[in-house]
């Protein structure tokens, strides 16, 4: 695993290099060849009753969602770097306290950034770094005092040597044999750093396999476009035929200037992972066992999207 850590660290420098060369021969022109973008999206929902004879309870949630692109493109290479911010909680109701907690419901940082030399008209040499973390507390609700994930706990570094077919901007497909994935839980104290895969004790764990990234948009009507991203990661050392995978899958539906729309489907299976099973033990839900399985995420979101 050193050797391939080693051969991983020298071509990534060759990559660095090479594109710090180019971005200082073209520096008077960069407005030409950056591009800034980005899109941010607020949603509300609430409701509320009073003696209400059909039953119900009062709901009031929260949703921030931040996108922002930074690339850029000139000749026979491009630098793509995207940033994703998500944070939401809900306030929900307790019956047998009478009284109302806030709970998270999204929190999610992402950032991605790959580098391509061209190669041919369509494919390119490229190297690519993803760092995806988390910000707030997450609990086994509803015990909200278990800590099942923190600030950088898990948190997950990608980095990939590989090629990369882009036909154009709304397209990309790349293949790395050449992958290092390190998971890391910091607050070992108050998260369990075994339910991500990390040995009890430890705060890192490393592992060296192939990657498979493919991303495409396309728009299906004049206000309506889906996002869809698809990645597989396979351990060479360690059950190879246990394969990573996480799907998201995003339509945006665009209603006016201001007011948009969103419909999101999220799966994620990591054979590291393990995913809590609950039942109801004397009349209480509690956390019996632990699992592998495919975890499933869908929102349907309407509010105000602004986009810059």
């Amino acid at each position: 695993m050193k050797k391939t850590t080693l051969i991983i660290f020298l071509l990534s420098l060759y990559f660095v290099g090479f594109a710090q060369k180019q971005t200082n021969t073209d520096s008077l022109n960069w407005k030409q060849y950056w591009k800034i973008k980005g899109r941010s999206y607020i949603h509300i929902s609430q409701g509320a009753q009073m003696n209400w004879a059909k039953g119900g309870e009062n709901l009031f949630s929260s949703l921030v969602k931040t996108n922002v692109f930074i690339n850029y493109k000139q000749k026979n290479h491009w630098w793509e770097n995207k940033i994703i911010w998500n944070y939401g909680f809900m306030l929900v109701n307790i019956p047998e306290t009478s009284s109302s907690q806030y709970r998270k419901n999204d929190d999610v940082f992402d950032f991605n950034s790959s580098y391509g030399i061209k190669a041919t008209k369509k494919l390119y040499y490229n190297a690519q770094l993803n760092f995806k973390t988390l910000f707030f507390p997450g609990y086994n609700y509803p015990n909200d005092s278990i800590m099942t994930a923190g600030f950088l706990s898990p948190a997950y570094i990608i980095f990939s040597l590989g090629m990369n077919y882009k036909p154009n901007d709304n397209f990309t497909l790349m293949l790395s044999p050449l992958t290092s994935k390190t998971t890391m839980v910091v607050k070992a104290k108050d998260v369990d750093e075994t339910k991500y895969g990390i040995k009890k004790g430890e705060r890192l764990y490393k592992e060296i396999g192939a990657y498979f990234k493919l991303s495409y948009k396309y728009k299906i009507a004049k206000n309506i476009e889906t996002e869809n991203k698809l990645t597989l990661f396979s351990n060479y050392e360690y059950k190879p035929q246990n394969i990573d995978l996480e799907f998201q899958s995003d339509i945006n539906f665009k209603i006016n200037k201001y007011v948009k729309a969103v419909f999101t489907i999220h799966f994620i299976y990591d054979d590291d992972q393990s995913i809590p099973v609950n039942e109801f033990v004397d009349g209480k839900y509690t956390t019996v066992s632990y699992t592998k399985g495919l975890q499933f995420q869908e929102k349907i979101m309407i509010g105000i999207g602004i986009d810059f």
